[in-house]
């Protein structure tokens, strides 16, 4: 949010030139930010920006309007009008694909990595300011007919910055609580589909459907005889409790390399310190809750199983014949039969 504050700077300057000076030196407070911030990237991005050039038009037109209305019987709503537009460039904002970045210097855009799913939480915050703008804009032009002028601007001034400011406090003090609360929780990396991190995220958050793909490993172990051995998952487990399941599955800690991480589950898992193991393949699986890109390994060599720990509650070897019997389908767990038949089965 601090790197799209630039966007904002023009919006917040033009309505307190406009508010307090009146209309003209709006306007030509907008002209001068305006052309300064067009100028300016034009000169040291050696080209056109073309977003620049229409929020510069853009709050120049609403300055012209509020000139042309000064004087007139339309004065007393001019500044509604304005807000009305605004609604209406919001709009655009919170509802299309639009990207706000675009907003933004080049030179901003270059160094500002949002995701799909912070662009995904922008649209939904402007969207809750752009109803709250609407409501507002109703409520002022009826002010307008209605109200004493007294009351009408309170309504149309005093009001709106009192609601902007509850917005921002509202929205400001839930994201402090959210990330106070993140703070005891475990970080795990977000990834795209080539395993490339582009930005954490808590486990919590990963689990509760907002689909963040995030790294995971299974490791499989098979036996001489081509059995596979499964865990049964705990039933303490909130997901798929008493299922069985690959031998190892965990998440790959933030900051955590692949090969760490599957040797830190199998040791948590299964008791095993010592083993060897081979690449198999990676995928992305996605279930009703989460989207995982799982990397996984086939451990042809181990020492020991001891399983001690609360996730798992038992481990036995499965002959294919058991693992392909259609009458078994439901005690196996959707993710370790779409594995097996994918990249186990030859």
């Amino acid at each position: 949010m601090r790197s799209l504050l630039p966007s904002f700077v023009l919006i917040i300057l033009y309505f307190i030139a406009e508010e307090f000076f009146g209309p003209r030196i709006g306007l030509i407070a907008v002209i001068i930010l305006g052309a300064g911030e067009f100028f300016y990237s034009w000169i040291k991005e050696k080209r056109i920006n073309k977003t620049t050039l229409a929020n510069t038009l853009f709050f120049i037109a609403l300055g012209v309007i509020a000139v042309l209305l000064e004087g007139t019987s339309f004065e007393r709503i001019q500044q509604t009008i304005v807000e009305a537009a605004m609604c209406v460039l919001l709009g655009v904002f919170a509802f299309t694909k639009a990207d706000m970045t675009k907003t933004l210097p080049e030179s901003y855009r270059n160094t500002l990595q949002i995701t799909p799913e912070q662009q995904q939480a922008m649209h939904r915050m402007l969207g809750l300011l752009f109803y709250l703008l609407v409501i507002h804009t109703a409520v002022a032009f009826a002010s307008a007919f209605l109200c004493n002028e007294e009351v009408h601007g309170f309504i149309e001034g005093p009001l709106l910055y009192i609601l902007l400011a509850l917005f921002f406090l509202t929205f400001f003090v839930k994201n402090r609580l959210l990330a106070k609360a993140a703070r005891d929780d475990e970080w795990l990396p977000v990834v795209n589909e080539k395993g490339e991190v582009v930005g954490k995220a808590t486990r919590r958050s990963v689990h509760s459907g907002s689909m963040l793909l995030h790294p995971v490993v299974h490791l499989h172990i098979m036996n001489k005889q081509g059995d596979i051995y499964l865990q049964k998952r705990s039933m303490k487990k909130d997901f798929l409790p008493g299922m069985w399941d690959t031998a190892v599955g965990g998440h790959v800690g933030f900051g955590e390399k692949i090969e760490d991480a599957l040797k830190r589950e199998t040791q948590e898992e299964l008791g095993i310190t010592k083993f060897k193991a081979r690449f198999l393949g990676s995928y992305v699986w996605e279930s009703p809750r989460e989207r995982e890109l799982v990397f996984s390994f086939l451990c042809t060599a181990h020492d020991a199983i001891d399983i001690h720990n609360e996730e798992v509650d038992e481990g036995r070897f499965w002959t294919r014949e058991e693992i392909e019997n259609p009458d078994n389908t439901s005690i196996f767990t959707p993710n370790f039969l779409h594995e097996y038949y994918r990249l186990l089965k030859k």
